[in-house]
């Protein structure tokens, strides 16, 4: 059985973060972690594809925003955070732009630009235009997730599109490395890739397959192979690796939003 992919959208200014689990292809499923009780709250399932590179989780990780298509349908979302149920729903007729970020004040930005119609919900406030680099469909998020990762504290160490390199200094010399790998037959399908490095950028044994990584507390919390993981971090290197949550034996259900929403996302 081949392992499911995770998507970790952390938020700017709380210990919650977004999971956003695919597999098989055509299926996603939102869940919401607090990195520090250990907790998971499922939100809904959904059959399609969700475009992790232009989609956020809010600074206070109360509501998210999705850039999702379903054959040759695609549509924004506006939502609250664990459901993809959406409170604000822009639908669209192609890839080009779309989906969004959340600055770090908690505005909303869309890619693409244009007013939110009748406005952002829940007492939201839409962001200036020019708060982020907006994306098209060449790289399914240009600039745009670089500069969300450098609001996370990352470093843009160079190259654009697929060639983009990011990286986060660590303690005691090491680093966390993150590039980018494109599916040979779509090139819609990025992959992250993360390393971590020594002082002498040597990569640690036992980080060769990190989906995501994200320092925590005296280690490093990463996902791979359909888990989440955590492991502490020496001058000599990576500890020995602890299960947090293996998300391997999920499987489709239907699920309703405790609220009310609009559209058919």
């Amino acid at each position: 059985m081949t392992a499911p992919r995770l998507h970790v959208i952390p938020a700017i200014a709380c210990d919650k973060a977004l999971i956003l689990r695919r597999g098989p292809t055509d299926q996603v499923a939102s869940i919401l972690w607090d990195r520090a009780t250990g907790e998971f709250q499922l939100g809904q399932w959904f059959r399609g594809r969700i475009y992790e590179h232009r989609s956020d989780l809010s600074p206070d990780g109360r509501h998210m925003i999705t850039f999702a298509g379903k054959g040759v349908r695609w549509w924004t979302a506006i939502s609250r955070a664990p459901w993809l149920t959406a409170l604000t729903f822009l639908p669209q007729d192609s890839t080009w732009h779309g989906g969004g970020a959340f600055t770090p004040d908690g505005r909303i930005w869309l890619n693409g630009g244009g007013d939110i119609p009748g406005g952002a919900p829940d007492g939201l406030q839409q962001a200036d235009p020019s708060a982020y680099p907006h994306g098209t469909d060449g790289f399914h998020m240009g600039g745009l997730f670089a500069a969300m990762m450098q609001k996370r504290g990352w470093r843009h160490d160079g190259g654009e599109r697929y060639e983009a390199r990011l990286s986060k200094p660590l303690a005691a010399g090491w680093r966390l490395e993150l590039g980018f790998e494109v599916g040979r037959r779509n090139r819609s399908i990025i992959s992250n890739r993360y390393a971590l490095l020594d002082a002498e950028g040597r990569p640690a044994p036992g980080a060769e397959d990190w989906e995501w990584a994200e320092p925590w507390r005296d280690g490093v919390q990463f996902a791979a192979r359909g888990g989440l993981h955590f492991a502490p971090l020496t001058n000599q290197g990576l500890g020995t690796p602890t299960l947090i949550r293996d998300f391997g034996d999920m499987t489709f259900e239907p699920r309703q939003a405790p609220y009310r929403g609009v559209g058919d996302a």
